[in-house]
């Protein structure tokens, strides 16, 4: 069972890092933990055992299905366990510095306040406010959620092809993208991993352009970024459609877009720095003329979330990172032309223990119709 497993994975984070427990409360982390879908609760887990508080709308299926011991909110609020002593050995308390609001702060620390009040001769405990560590295990995939995340570029793939099946001359964006949703649903998907985005002509030049009322049009280049959730793991890949003959500048930046993927794709494997693969992308480009014009980052990790580590972005905190066997993580260069247009190719790509596969099972050429 993996869930007990990631959960002692967190347990000997903790103890590396001298810290007696840590509190999750992120819905996100809770499923990686539990396995357990639930729009509230909290999960406490220390270096001894494991602790699930949820209310009614959970509390038996959790009872059924949790390997942590379950507490009913109403009845044993988080407050109420602490104050047992199988928990007076906690002096060391973690937190998460980026999701925990200030309100949820505050409570704790009035909860300490309480604990050491009703606790005799219990020493206060001091709160430690830490980035996540579970972000960080689950930038490791284990095999099954590879195969999961197989399964969703599949599906996503095939609603590539779906969309390009309905270009046709005065349909609009919207329309595309909310039949694209049904399709997608109607093979068993969660949803859309992201609002797609379907851009005509030169809205293809805003990187993350919101779908409107634009009719298709001979002569429009069509941007497709797309992403579905299948069984709670993400897809997310971008193509290109050339709907007739596109502007002679699309024609010109697509095989430069392409061949700045290529480039970055060849140093994927283990050991590469993170910045270095935005660097390839971005020293082509600039040799090509358009530095300019690519104006984000080459990409980001893909999970349970559309957007995990590792933040590829190559001025980010992690941009020194190597790669490692189990990452998975999208490459997408791209340049977009302010009132003309823009082209991005992106592909999911799982690390392996030699190189990089890609799990974008489709052509970068652009589709012609």
């Amino acid at each position: 069972m993996p869930y007990v497993q990631r959960q002692e994975n967190v347990k000997q984070v903790l103890k590396s890092r001298s810290l007696d427990a840590f509190i999750i409360d992120d819905q996100t982390n809770l499923y990686y933990l539990t396995g357990l879908e639930m729009s509230a609760g909290r999960l406490l887990i220390t270096t001894k055992n494991s602790a699930l508080f949820v209310d009614n709308r959970y509390y038996e299926a959790c009872q059924n299905q949790s390997s942590a011991e379950v507490f009913l909110t109403d009845k044993e609020p988080f407050s109420a366990v602490m104050l047992k002593p199988e928990y007076n050995f906690i002096k060391t308390l973690g937190f998460d510095s980026e999701n925990t609001s200030y309100k949820a702060f505050t409570d704790l620390e009035n909860l300490t306040v309480k604990l050491k009040e009703q606790s005799s001769g219990r020493s206060n405990i001091k709160l430690i406010a830490l980035e996540n560590p579970v972000k960080t295990l689950r930038m490791i995939k284990e095999p099954k959620e590879i195969e999961l995340l197989k399964k969703a570029a599949i599906l996503g793939s095939n609603g590539f092809d779906y969309v390009c099946s309905l270009l046709k001359t005065g349909v609009k964006e919207i329309e595309v993208s909310q039949k694209l949703e049904i399709f997608w649903k109607e093979r068993g998907a969660k949803g859309p991993a992201f609002e797609p985005i379907i851009a005509f002509g030169k809205n293809s030049s805003m990187p993350h352009y919101r779908s409107g009322s634009a009719e298709l049009k001979r002569g429009d280049v069509v941007l497709v970024d797309i992403g579905v959730n299948v069984d709670h793991y993400q897809s997310d890949m971008t193509r290109m459609v050339f709907f007739g003959q596109p502007l002679e500048q699309i024609s010109v930046i697509h095989p430069i877009v392409q061949r700045a993927q290529q480039v970055a794709l060849e140093i994927c494997k283990p050991g590469t720095l993170i910045k270095d693969i935005d660097a390839k992308a971005r020293e082509f480009i600039e040799s090509q003329g358009y530095g300019e014009n690519f104006t984000h980052g080459i990409g980001h990790g893909v999970g349970l979330d559309i957007h995990e580590l590792p933040n590829m972005r190559f001025q980010s905190a992690l941009s020194g990172l190597e790669l490692k066997p189990g990452m998975v993580l999208t490459v997408e260069p791209g340049i977009y032309l302010p009132k003309i247009g823009g082209v991005r190719i992106e592909d999911t790509i799982v690390i392996t223990d030699t190189g990089y596969e890609s799990l974008t099972n489709r052509p970068t050429d652009p589709v012609i119709l």
